[in-house]
């Protein structure tokens, strides 16, 4: 059985059998004993599985897919299907060499053993109890419940850019149009996550603001929102709009307006949410840069986290917990991506948007005593955090001068960066730039994750 598809393959170290799509897999020939190594194994074995159709309608039982082997072999060019044999074949990769244009799965790190064990229930790191005793408030009697639009089942929203595949130039109008479409979104979402904020924060508590958020949560989940007709950029931005509800969600399961009933609603409709994004983010990689493993699977990965985590779905959180080790198994010596390097003029800020989510998802992973801020990851958020006084660096890896979607570059991720992880320099860019808050992300950072306020 030959196997061909056009995936990115990376030099990622790994320390046990990494799980690969269409039963393959890859281990490395020595584990990465520290963070600072992993990007430095030079020989892999691949092997894949092969099926047997015996079982009843044709399709493989699971003996059958452990009932032989076929290797791959690799060189740093091409990935070729080699004759069905039960040796190794091995290759080697050169040292931070982005491997592009293979036949097969791709190599993005393991499924970490240890990650979630269903028989513990995950945590829910939003205490909003724990939040009022720090720094609660008594909310402004100006502020009142704002009604969110009705929910949308279909999105069909205009890309904006004008030049695949590298997707660097903003076309004005397009641009326009996109926010034109995705109002409704971003009042929904924006609508939900400020007023669990303030419901969490508030002393004495305004449980109207928390039926305020848990109505539009409802009704959103009645509609069945965003599960209709979705090209491709409605998905990405109804993904985005989901990881902000989930998050929310959780910031507002102590609220007593918000039913049972209603948080079981909620749940049901995250849960299909999740399996709609699944779907699309475990295709194999297209074209270069692909969605499938640039900042797109970070972003799910959040997602699938924060609705994991809403809906104790264990499965959901792991696929999660995956995305974002992929995510960080391509980060170079040098801190950079290469999936956003191709971005050109927005290498830089495609880091920061990749930076993002791998931020908060490292502090709900730590929460639930797993640790994925390693050496990888400061290696990206310091290289993203350089940035903001210094983009010599990108533009010497891309040839191009930076700029941004917006007119500021965001800074909304170093409150997680300064606050979660004790580094002080990422204090600087937020001076005058505070509350910091990023309704994908789950609303206001400042509150929920600022050390010196």
């Amino acid at each position: 059985m030959k196997v061909s598809k056009n995936v990115d393959l990376l030099d990622s170290c790994t320390s046990d059998l990494c799980l690969l799509p269409e039963n393959c897999a890859i281990k490395a020939d020595r584990a990465c004993r520290k963070p600072e190594e992993r990007g430095n194994v030079r020989r892999l074995t691949v092997r894949c599985r092969v099926a047997s159709p015996t079982a009843a309608h044709g399709a493989p039982s699971p003996a059958d897919r452990l009932s032989s082997n076929q290797t791959w072999v690799a060189d740093t060019h091409s990935l070729g299907f080699a004759d069905k044999t039960l040796s190794a074949a091995r290759a080697t990769f050169p040292r931070r060499h982005l491997l592009t244009g293979f036949a097969g799965a791709a190599l993005f790190g393991c499924s970490a053993k240890g990650w979630s064990d269903p028989s513990v229930k995950l945590i829910n790191p939003y205490d909003a109890t724990a939040l009022r005793l720090r720094k609660g408030r008594q909310a402004g009697s100006h502020l009142q419940c704002r009604p969110a639009p009705a929910p949308m089942r279909d999105l069909i929203v205009p890309n904006f850019y004008t030049d695949p595949p590298i997707f660097s130039q903003i076309d004005p109008e397009r641009f326009a149009a996109r926010d034109a479409a995705v109002r409704p979104l971003q009042i929904l979402v924006r609508t939900v996550t400020d007023n669990a904020d303030r419901w969490a924060s508030s002393l004495p508590i305004r449980g109207d603001f928390a039926a305020c958020a848990a109505t539009s949560l409802d009704a959103a989940a009645r509609a069945d929102a965003f599960l209709g007709q979705v090209n491709q950029q409605g998905g990405y931005e109804r993904k985005w709009t989901w990881c902000g509800l989930a998050l929310a969600h959780l910031k507002l399961v102590q609220a007593a307006e918000y039913t049972p009933h209603s948080q079981a609603l909620v749940r049901a409709w995250l849960a299909r949410g999740f399996a709609a994004m699944r779907e699309i983010y475990d295709r194999p990689p297209r074209g270069r840069p692909s969605t499938q493993i640039n900042n797109h699977m970070t972003w799910a990965g959040l997602t699938a986290m924060a609705i994991g985590l809403a809906t104790e779905d264990h499965e959901a959180w792991n696929w999660g917990l995956l995305r974002l080790d992929r995510t960080l198994a391509q980060v170079d010596l040098d801190g950079f991506l290469p999936q956003e390097l191709m971005r050109g003029s927005k290498a830089w800020h495609y880091h920061i948007f990749t930076i993002s989510p791998l931020s908060l998802g490292a502090v709900l992973a730590r929460a639930n005593g797993i640790d994925i801020a390693d050496g990888r990851f400061h290696r990206l958020a310091r290289r993203s955090l350089e940035g903001y006084s210094d983009t010599s660096g990108f533009e010497q890896r891309t040839g191009r001068k930076q700029d941004s979607v917006s007119d500021r570059p965001d800074v909304g991720w170093l409150e997680l960066y300064a606050g979660e992880f004790g580094v002080s320099d990422a204090l600087i860019p937020l001076r005058g730039r505070r509350p910091q808050r990023r309704s994908w992300l789950g609303g206001d950072l400042t509150l929920w994750h600022a050390r010196d306020l």
